[in-house]
């Protein structure tokens, strides 16, 4: 046990390290040496960054070191943005909701009050589910 202890304490030094000498390792010259995703993940994390007037020299690559280091390897899923807008389409939907409006919502989403309503009992489950507790 306290082996991997030791080995959590290298491996958070090792990527505060990284973060700390970001300016050495990140100028476009070594970014363009980064595996591709690496590139590209820096490349959209720091346009998102400059749209939300969020200027801090580094920051994206900061971020995506910090990404490759905690995801490096892995096998993770990333939904695509039309799973993504779905998501918050429907979040949008039930918020909407006031128990009297489907056709409306059908209208304003373009959706059908057969759709709505699949969508709305959806949310209702999410949202019964996020306030109880599982018994079992």
């Amino acid at each position: 046990m306290e082996q991997q202890q030791e080995i959590f304490k290298t491996e958070a030094a090792e990527l505060e390290q990284l973060i700390n000498n970001v300016s050495e390792i990140a100028d476009d010259n070594v970014r363009q040496r980064w595996p591709s995703t690496l590139q590209s993940l820096s490349e959209v994390l720091n346009s998102e960054l400059k749209r939300a007037n969020i200027e801090s020299p580094h920051l994206a690559d900061k971020l995506t070191i910090a990404l490759g280091h905690y995801f490096g390897g892995r096998d993770i899923y990333i939904p695509t943005g039309t799973k993504l807008k779905s998501a918050l389409r429907n979040i949008a939907i039930w918020r909407e909701y006031n128990g009297r409006n489907i056709e409306q919502l059908a209208n304003h989403h373009k959706l059908t009050e057969r759709q709505i309503t699949e969508i709305i009992r959806e949310q209702r489950q999410a949202e019964v589910k996020r306030r109880q507790r599982e018994l079992f």
